[in-house]
């Protein structure tokens, strides 16, 4: 997972506040994996929830007090208004129907309540409860009454409910929660904003069961999703593989050719201004007659396949309103900033990402090092996170 290596959450205080759902077990494992990113976390609890989970097992990982009737405390912050003060942002995570209810016509009759309307932080909501009480017409004015309010509605999603039944309900991942509270924490440069990413390597078919590719993972184009995604964008990942789970907001096309992404790409092109983020390793040249069955290598001693030029994705693209970033992985030293450096008028690039690859930073490594080039500045980006590298590009975009 590319977030396991990050710190985005260094020092943020977040408040999470647990209501009475059997999908409160869930939050432990949430907790677990916000520490890890270097979040601070507490926690407020109704009183109905500590039927299902005992504060303690907050606490133990959280190594702070969980505040609950039991523990407010009037000679330290440990009370709904020393809480809610002291939050960056405030989840409240799983919100049943009663507790949604209750938020959207500003009752306060406990303690997570109280911290909820004395909290002036940002705030998300992830609902758990039985599909027919999440459909009922009270709890769809609730949430809609709730997200008036400004709170942020995460999403549930459809499975096999504790109540045995099959429907719409569940809580969201926890992996889906995450993604949002540290896009909730990030600073939105690129909201409003339309970015398609492509990713993976193309695969060129030779035969049905063969094809000619690369050793491109994918995984430098994840974390490029992720930080556009967290910086707000519309992000539309175009890929032949995808090595990590991302957002549901992020919309995924998965692709084999270079006429795929191609097409792809072209699809999702309005008359808006869109950034081209071009990091799939196209290949350069494709088997020329395609075989429709599969070849047999009975009687073959050898096997020749003639090669054509394949098409140049970025050099064919050239509306108006595209801003085109490019990436170019080199081995050769001397001459990799003079070959980059001519996509910027060849290929009519903004940017250009080059990619000196070594032992370091090869295909499928978790770090990455690049030099960012465009018309009127270069940036040497030093080995790093893929995920931080990525920052970084959306960043040095913002300039050009």
């Amino acid at each position: 997972m590319i977030l396991s290596e990050s710190t985005l959450l260094k020092n943020k205080k977040i408040l999470i506040g647990v209501s009475s759902s059997i999908a409160i077990y869930k939050v432990l494992d949430l907790i677990s994996m916000l520490k890890k990113i270097g979040a601070e976390i507490r926690i407020v609890m109704s009183e109905e929830a500590k039927k299902f989970v005992t504060p303690l097992s907050f606490e133990a990982l959280t190594h702070s007090k969980v505040l609950h009737s039991e523990s407010e405390d009037w000679n330290s912050d440990c009370n709904h208004i020393g809480y809610a003060q002291w939050a960056d942002v405030f989840l409240i995570a799983p919100a049943t129907a009663n507790t949604i209810a209750k938020i959207s016509y500003g009752i306060a009759d406990n303690l997570l309540l109280s911290t909820i309307l004395a909290s002036k932080a940002p705030k998300l909501i992830a609902p758990a409860m039985n599909t027919q009480m999440l459909q009922a017409p009270q709890t769809q004015e609730n949430l809609q009454k709730i997200k008036n309010l400004g709170f942020e509605i995460i999403k549930t999603r459809e499975c096999l409910l504790a109540c045995n039944t099959f429907g719409d309900g569940a809580l969201a991942q926890t992996q889906e929660i995450l993604f949002c509270l540290i896009k909730k924490l990030s600073p939105q440069t690129y909201q409003n904003k339309k970015v398609i990413i492509t990713g993976g390597g193309s695969k060129e078919q030779i035969d049905l069961v063969r094809c000619i590719s690369n050793h491109s993972s994918g995984l430098q184009a994840s974390a490029l999703a992720l930080a556009f995604y967290f910086l707000g964008a519309e992000v539309i990942f175009i890929s032949s593989v995808f090595p990590e789970v991302l957002p549901q907001d992020i919309k995924t096309i998965e692709v084999q050719s270079a006429k795929d992404y191609f097409d792809s790409i072209t699809n999702n092109l309005t008359n808006s201004p869109t950034y081209l983020i071009m990091a799939a390793a196209i290949a350069d040249f494709i088997p020329k007659n395609p075989q429709k069955s599969k070849i047999k290598k009975q009687n073959l001693k050898e096997l020749n396949i003639t090669l054509e030029a394949n098409i140049d994705i970025l050099q064919t693209l050239t509306q108006k309103n595209l801003i085109k970033i490019g990436f170019k992985a080199e081995f050769d030293k001397e001459n990799a900033l003079d070959y980059a450096s001519s996509m910027l008028e060849k290929k009519g690039c903004s940017c250009v990402c080059l990619n000196i690859l070594s032992n370091h930073n090869a295909f499928s490594s978790k770090e990455n090092e690049m030099i960012l080039i465009s018309k009127t500045t270069k940036k040497h980006l030093p080995l790093a996170s893929k995920l931080q590298i990525s920052f970084e590009i959306a960043d040095f975009i913002t300039t050009i």
